[in-house]
């Protein structure tokens, strides 16, 4: 059903997950653009590492609610039709039972993986943005409009999409809901569907949801990049 998992844990999320970030890249901006200004290192590379600092640190932040989220969307008793009190009450009560049989630390299962993605998330952002904003300036010959560098944004976000969606997937078969209280390895994971499915079959499983996944990356790089 479609609230399940959304009330109360993708709340959650959404409400962290910009203020979150912002404060981290804030933070490593503030530390890095100084050594790029300074000649110490590339102004690109200066923006890029602050991007995938930003994310970093959003993803083990959020990682526990992500994996409440997966937890109750993969539940099978959800897809029954509920009220939304209920859906909220029995989403509370699958966090209590994850810490009661799995421990609190189960909470940052598949987190490596989640922050690992989120650095590339972005730096994979604000590297392509860059890229595409320095390639439109050299080709125009002068400052960009707002709408030029919204375009930059959005082109940036497509090139990280098609990175980064075999990790979006990989974190959300790591905590699955049919792999409570299993130690699943990412590397294990992958060569077990590698095996089962073979390189077309693993393709086209990994690249679910990219129509969903191209809308939100592009939306948010152009808001926090131009916005």
């Amino acid at each position: 059903w479609l609230p399940g998992g959304f009330v109360p844990w993708g709340v959650v999320q959404a409400v962290l997950k910009g203020g979150v970030f912002g404060l981290a890249h804030a933070a490593a901006t503030n530390a890095l653009v100084p050594l790029a200004e300074d000649g110490k290192i590339p102004m690109q590379l200066a923006l890029t590492l602050a991007g995938g600092i930003g994310g970093g640190f959003q993803g083990y932040v959020l990682s526990p609610t992500l994996l409440m989220k997966t937890r109750v969307m993969t539940n099978p008793v959800f897809r029954e039709k509920m009220s939304l009190i209920r859906t909220t009450w029995l989403s509370f009560a699958i966090g209590a039972d994850v810490i009661k049989k799995e421990g609190i630390s189960a909470l940052m299962k598949g987190a490596n993986v989640f922050a690992t993605k989120r650095v590339f998330d972005w730096s994979t952002r604000y590297f392509f943005s860059d890229l595409f904003e320095s390639f439109f300036t050299n080709v125009k010959g002068a400052p960009l409009t707002g709408i030029e560098k919204s375009l930059a944004s959005f082109l940036g976000g497509i090139a990280s999409t098609c990175v980064t969606l075999p990790l979006d997937v990989l974190v959300a078969k790591m905590q699955d809901a049919k792999k409570a209280g299993v130690a699943v390895s990412p590397f294990k994971l992958f060569k077990d569907e590698l095996d089962e499915l073979g390189l077309s079959g693993l393709r086209k499983k990994y690249m679910q949801g990219f129509e969903a996944r191209l809308l939100h990356v592009c939306l948010t790089t152009v808001v926090l990049k131009t916005g």
